[in-house]
């Protein structure tokens, strides 16, 4: 796909050349992929021509998009990053229902964001002691995308090398995973920590044939309009 040789000394560079020819056939799995970025990129991958299996928590919107979409060129399964049985059965899903019958590129999108119980200081009204503080955005954020990591490199080591076929895993950081997030210590450590797996990985899977990286995106904020920058 990339016009450049990629190993521990040649990374892919900005300039290098892409054409959108090359996920023609492709099987692609996404988490949390029924709104926002991750759907986007799915309607992406499917106009070039792959095969998307997607989860996320929202069934109805799940469903929908397939029905808009095709169950011939996606397919949707319930998934909370969380659980590691949901995110299993998706990938199993994507080898056997995409035609390739294997998986070639990974995203690990899913993530939430929210008023941060870390930060906030909660008592218990009658005994006045702390409350536990609920990890939900840091479980989905960081522990999701490290069962989607640790799926993804299962079934690339079984994907067949040869043409036609890719391996590569792409997961979502965040602005917030390279500057101050004020007020958002679980999104924050998410976020870095995602940046944290990529660096890691980075050094291990050309090795292996495949490619890591990480998309940040940013807001800029005018009067009335958001603007994403990757």
């Amino acid at each position: 796909m990339i016009a450049t040789q990629f190993d521990r000394v040649h990374a892919v560079k900005p300039t290098d050349s892409f054409d959108v020819k090359a996920l023609q056939g492709k099987s692609v799995v996404i988490t949390g992929a029924a709104s926002g970025i991750g759907e986007a990129c799915m309607r992406s991958f499917v106009s070039a021509g792959a095969f998307v299996t997607f989860g996320d928590l929202a069934e109805d919107r799940g469903h929908a998009l397939v029905s808009e979409l095709s169950q011939d060129k996606v397919a949707f399964v319930k998934c909370d990053t969380r659980v590691w049985e949901d995110q299993a059965s998706l990938f199993k899903t994507a080898s056997e229902r995409s035609p390739s019958r294997g998986v070639d590129i990974v995203l690990a999108n899913a993530g939430i964001t929210g008023l941060d119980s870390v930060f906030q200081d909660q008592s218990d009204p009658i005994t006045g002691e702390p409350v536990k503080p609920n990890l939900a955005i840091v479980e989905t954020n960081l522990i999701g995308a490290l069962y989607t990591t640790k799926l993804a490199l299962h079934y690339f080591s079984r994907q067949p090398e040869g043409l036609g076929r890719d391996r590569c895993l792409l997961m979502t950081s965040s602005i917030a995973g390279y500057a101050d997030h004020n007020g958002a210590p679980q999104y924050s450590a998410a976020k870095w920590g995602v940046r944290g797996m990529m660096r890691s990985l980075r050094q291990v899977l050309p090795k292996q044939n495949a490619r890591v990286n990480v998309i940040s995106p940013w807001y800029v904020v005018t009067s009335t309009t958001f603007y994403d920058r990757f």
